[in-house]
């Protein structure tokens, strides 16, 4: 029995430490990139490196120790043959991976992924920017580092392999053994599964791309790259630029509502936060009583639509005025997110420093890579609460995260940009407080979540309205994105995606003023940068609300499909079967070549910034 188990973790280590010596070759071969971390920070790549490694490691090794655990019960020959044939096997593709990734990271400057498969039906074209040399050179390097793993394997596991016995009472710690590299696989047991952000703890993009596994990210990228499969092009480049320009706002005068130009800024994102729950929306009443509150003392945007109807799409909306390609996410991407432009790196350029407290996890959804790549100085999550702080399934309530950003928030600080994300109001919508409505059904629990948080940023706004930074500071409340409750709104209902954008503080100069425009939630980021005298032409999907030349319209998408809003008017299209997704859809044909040439943009944006 000790054969097979120490058979089982010496197969496991193997595979973890050729990892650990690839990511060794790869701060050695970029020594020009390496030598500009500290210790520290290179201790750290094979710190967060770590769930990766051991996480692909554990898929490796996953059917071998399964076939090691149901042969307990004899003493065949056959395990022995079949590792060597599956790790050599194994080896060879790693290795092509591992040394693709080493030789094409000063060229792509990115981590191996799934993009070389894109340029695999034409093989010639593939190799046309290499000399026959390098090809040559590449397939030896190939063959020769597999065969000498593949001989320091044998050596390793020969004499094991030499001992190994029948045992039946050996599958009763194989078993439950191999059944937990399912958990290393996944990441863990939280509800956040491993992603490639889990690599990402510096502002140095290289030393975050130190810490990425090549083969973990190669497996990521194809599972999650199907949207790029799929062309959103329905005119050529003069058509779709003919049909967008009257969507451009010329220049105009800007309606100014701060009385400084260099405000403290907090911006909550809102779990679900939607225009049906809050009364001065034309909402339910009770359901928000104090943001209906907060409203008369600041300007209500009650004409916003989110851009998706997921966090990680409304995070890259809000942050970074970026919508997402129906069914999918910005956060996918790597390499798109990190050409965004974003608003804290905007601030942060114009002195600011930016925070952001999150009660739960920034494994989650590729949270942490986005939010490091947008410029985040500080970023506080579920690993920075004590224990008994973290009542909620998702983490910390949301009256806890806005306590430690008060605390975190001293008299003095000034100039500083600090985002919530909250989470109490996702389901399985957990109160810490005495529910308010009565009933068990999804829906009463949705209201009672919502109510809470709206009492915990009541609570918020008091005490901040006691602190002297106060007087300088602007509040902004927006959603994530909407919810379908209550009502159970259709993926396609405009009114799903109708939320409010509240901004109050004492940085304001106006009051109970409502604008009643129609806008997206990708609009936030000019129109706060316009308030603040800053550019924001690099926000290419982002328009200046509160400019006199502001056109009204708006786009959000779902899976299959999307929305596009105008004056009165909407058009509702299904991507996957190209017809309308609605059938008193307006069927204007000028509307339906404006949100095509919008979606095409998007697409062809998206595609250019992510290759």
């Amino acid at each position: 029995m000790k054969k097979r188990i120490a058979l089982f973790f010496l197969y496991l280590l193997f595979w973890y430490l050729l990892f650990v010596l690839d990511r060794i070759f790869f701060l050695l071969i970029y020594f020009d990139h390496s030598s500009r971390l500290t210790a520290i920070e290179i201790l750290k790549t094979f710190i967060y490196g770590f769930k990766l490694d051991i996480a692909i490691a554990s898929y490796i090794v996953f059917l071998p120790s399964l076939l090691l655990t149901l042969t307990s019960f004899t003493n065949t020959k056959i395990v022995k043959y079949i590792y060597n044939f599956y790790t050599i096997l194994l080896l060879f593709f790693i290795t092509i991976i591992a040394l693709g990734d080493l030789f094409m990271y000063r060229h792509w400057g990115f981590r191996m992924d799934g993009t070389p498969l894109f340029y695999m039906t034409n093989l010639k074209a593939m190799t046309a920017s290499v000399s026959t040399i390098t090809v040559i050179s590449g397939v030896i390097g190939i063959l020769f580092t597999t065969l000498v793993l593949y001989i320091s394997y044998l050596k390793l596991f020969s004499p094991l392999f030499a001992s190994i016995g029948k045992d039946k009472k050996a599958i009763f710690v194989l078993l439950p053994l191999t059944l937990l590299l399912g958990v290393v696989m996944r990441g863990g047991i939280g509800i956040a599964s491993l992603t490639t952000s889990t690599a990402y703890f510096s502002k140095i993009q290289f030393a975050n791309h130190a810490a990425i596994n090549p083969v973990w990210n190669v497996g990521f990228s194809l599972t999650e790259s199907a949207d790029l499969k799929r062309k959103y092009v329905y005119f050529n480049d003069s058509e779709m630029k003919q049909i967008l320009d009257p969507l451009h706002a010329k220049d105009g005068k800007t309606l100014e509502l701060l009385k400084t130009e260099r405000p403290n800024i907090i911006l909550f994102i809102t779990e679900s936060l939607t225009a049906k729950a809050l009364e001065a929306t034309g909402g339910r009443k009770g359901i928000l009583p104090e943001l209906n509150n907060l409203v008369k003392e600041g300007v209500l945007f009650d004409h916003i639509y989110a851009a998706g109807d997921r966090t990680d799409r409304g995070i890259a909306a809000v942050l970074a005025g970026y919508p997402p390609l129906p069914g999918s996410t910005p956060l996918k991407y790597q390499k798109l997110t990190q050409k965004l432009a974003s608003i804290p790196s905007k601030l942060n350029a114009a002195g600011y420093k930016s925070e952001f407290y999150y009660g739960g996890t920034l494994e989650f959804a590729n949270y942490r890579s986005f939010l490091v790549q947008a410029g985040f100085d500080k970023m506080v999550s579920d690993k920075d609460f004590a224990p008994e702080e973290l009542k909620s399934k998702w983490g910390a309530f949301d009256h806890v995260v806005f306590n430690r950003c008060l605390s975190e928030t001293p008299d003095t600080d000034t100039k500083f940009f600090k985002t919530i994300l909250t989470l109490t109001s996702h389901e399985p919508f957990e109160t810490p407080v005495p529910v308010v409505f009565k009933g068990n059904d999804t829906e009463t629990k949705y209201l009672n979540s919502l109510h809470y948080t709206d009492w915990a940023i009541g609570e918020f706004i008091k005490e901040a309205k006691t602190k002297k930074w106060w007087d300088n500071t602007l509040v902004i409340i927006i959603a994530d994105h909407g919810s379908q409750l209550p009502g159970n709104s259709e993926i396609d209902d405009k009114n799903k995606y109708h939320i409010p954008m509240i901004w109050l503080g004492g940085a304001l100069k106006v009051s109970d003023t409502v604008i009643a425009s129609l806008a997206s939630q990708t609009d936030l980021a000019a129109t706060l940068l316009a308030q603040l005298h800053l550019n924001a032409d690099d926000f290419k999907f982002s328009k200046n609300i509160l400019t006199s030349e502001y056109i009204p319209y708006s786009f959000f998408s779902f899976n299959n499909g999307f929305g596009f809003q105008k004056n009165e008017n909407l058009f509702i299209y299904n991507t996957l079967t190209n017809e309308y997704s609605k059938p008193d859809s307006v069927k204007d044909t000028i509307m339906e070549m404006e949100g095509k040439a919008y979606l095409q943009s998007l697409y062809l944006d998206f595609f250019n910034k992510n290759k």
